[in-house]
């Protein structure tokens, strides 16, 4: 436990942070001029005129600073980003404002949200709420970090301003940038090469059935012949496209610079039409319409990097990697860069 000495240095460091929160108005300068000056001929003349005059402003003072803070009780935030966000673009989002004060509105509130831009709102009802539509750009990818929203109000005199900083923390993760970057074009064009090349159509298996004369002796399953000591075909129904696999190397450098290009590369894929799977780690996600997409989106947004072994022994994956041999990209790293083709024989 931290003593005491470091915890209120802690909050005078946070205080001194956030700025003044409590800030008096030119009209709020001549009102407490005029509290000195009334409370000086009181004293000195000892007239009760100039005395009640000293009470009347010293009260409205008080008033005005003890409702500047009643106003800014009880409010609560909550800040919805769109159910898909992107890196790089502009979000339209809603921020909402809460008033857990059942019995009290909340008058003439500034709300500063972090683009800058300033609301104005003239009353949010007890146990009401207030919602303000505000464009929000994340730059990187991942859980952004806590919405700081600035709320201030001078009700009801104009004598001070009362400002409160208001946190709202992120629980979503902002997907990568899906926007082309140099040598982006160039990757897609090999994936899609790669994919016609391994042919458009493969058998798909349906089951397991025991052995008709005149069956293909290369569909017989040995395994299962073995064990049961009788002949065992399988069985297959139809064609099904054969979909390309693509491997995401964790290991890989310029690690961001990667995610982007899968990024890239699942949307526009999928945008083509083009069904494939995309693979990190164990975890394997067949991409067949939109919803997929942003499944494979939403992992790369929050993976992360971590060392992993090249499968050189499977030549059915694309391997998505900027070490040396694999994908060469123009402004990536030495290592990676150092390579100008892909492997699997494309």
């Amino acid at each position: 436990m931290q003593p005491r000495s470091g915890s209120w240095r802690a909050r005078l460091l946070e205080r001194w942070r956030e700025g003044v929160r409590h800030k008096i108005t030119p009209l709020g300068a001549m009102m407490v001029a005029l509290l000195v000056a009334s409370g000086t001929l009181a004293l000195a003349t000892a007239q009760n005129v100039f005395f009640l005059l000293f009470s009347l402003l010293l009260a409205s003072i008080l008033i005005s600073s003890f409702v500047n803070r009643l106003m800014l009780a009880g409010l609560g935030l909550r800040f919805e980003v769109p159910a898909h966000p992107m890196a790089g673009e502009a979000l339209p989002c809603i921020l909402t404002i809460r008033n857990e004060k059942r019995w009290l509105s909340s008058f003439a509130l500034e709300v500063v949200v972090p683009v800058g831009r300033r609301f104005h709102l003239p009353c949010v009802a007890g146990a009401g709420s207030a919602e303000v539509a505000v464009d929000v750009t994340w730059m990187r990818r991942g859980v952004p970090p806590p919405v700081t929203v600035e709320l201030s109000t001078r009700f009801p005199f104009g004598f001070s301003v009362r400002k409160a900083r208001v946190r709202a923390t992120m629980t979503q993760a902002v997907y990568p940038s899906i926007a082309a970057r140099p040598g982006f074009a160039d990757v897609l064009t090999t994936v899609r090469n790669y994919a016609g090349g391994r042919g458009a159509m493969e058998p798909e298996f349906s089951h397991l059935r025991d052995y008709v004369a005149g069956d293909d002796r290369r569909r017989i399953a040995w395994g299962k012949s073995a064990a049961r000591l009788d002949w065992i075909v399988r069985e297959t129904q139809g064609l099904t496209e054969a979909r390309p696999r693509l491997w995401f190397d964790t290991g890989s450098p310029d690690f961001e610079r990667l995610v982007e290009l899968a990024a890239y590369l699942t949307w526009e894929l999928c945008y083509q039409g083009m069904a494939f799977e995309f693979a990190v780690g164990h975890t394997v996600v067949s991409v067949m319409e939109r919803s997929d997409a942003y499944t494979v989106l939403k992992l790369l947004a929050e993976i992360a990097p971590a060392p992993i072994e090249l499968p050189y022994d499977d030549q059915n994956l694309f391997i998505l990697s900027l070490r040396d041999g694999l994908i060469s990209l123009p402004g990536a790293t030495e290592a990676a860069s150092a390579g100008a083709h892909q492997r699997n024989g494309v």
